[in-house]
């Protein structure tokens, strides 16, 4: 082997040997946080729940761990909307957040006390003389609407 056939040879090995990226660390699993023992079915980050504004259509709301660790309930659609932090306990919940409509203004602050009903929902009234909220878990929305993630819906959509 000539000299020059030798550096082609020594080239080619040290850069089919050498020059490697490193691979990217392997990406570790991470608790998910647990539900407390007598959390409401579809108390989980990401379920989608219906809420229902009295006697309206039923629409989609998302539960949704917060920063903090603590819940978040949104609902999604509709012409008026709520959304804000909910705290669960043995007998029910409580809301405290927000009624807005997108295509309007009629913000205002709310903080629903819901009782748990014999179909596991939980229902409570804003204020008196506001209809009355219904939200639940139903497991069939799981698929509904695309799922958890469909569309990046946030509720703030106009």
């Amino acid at each position: 082997m000539d000299a020059r056939t030798w550096m082609i040879a020594l080239a080619l090995g040290a850069a089919a040997c050498g020059g490697r990226a490193t691979p990217p660390p392997t990406i570790g699993n991470t608790a998910v946080p647990q539900a407390p023992d007598d959390a409401a079915p579809g108390q989980r980050d990401g379920a989608l729940w219906t809420c229902q504004i009295d006697d309206y259509d039923p629409q989609p709301c998302k539960l949704s761990r917060d920063d903090a660790g603590g819940w978040r309930l949104t609902k999604l659609l509709g012409s008026q909307r709520f959304r804000g932090t909910m705290e669960f306990h043995a007998d029910g919940a409580r809301l405290v957040g927000e009624y807005f409509c997108p295509w309007g203004s009629c913000t205002e602050a709310i903080d629903v006390a819901f009782t748990r009903a014999d179909d596991g929902a939980y229902v409570g009234e804003v204020t008196e003389g506001r209809d009355p909220l219904r939200v639940q878990y139903d497991a069939a929305n799981d698929a509904a609407f695309g799922g958890a993630g469909y569309g990046g819906l946030t509720g703030d959509e106009e």
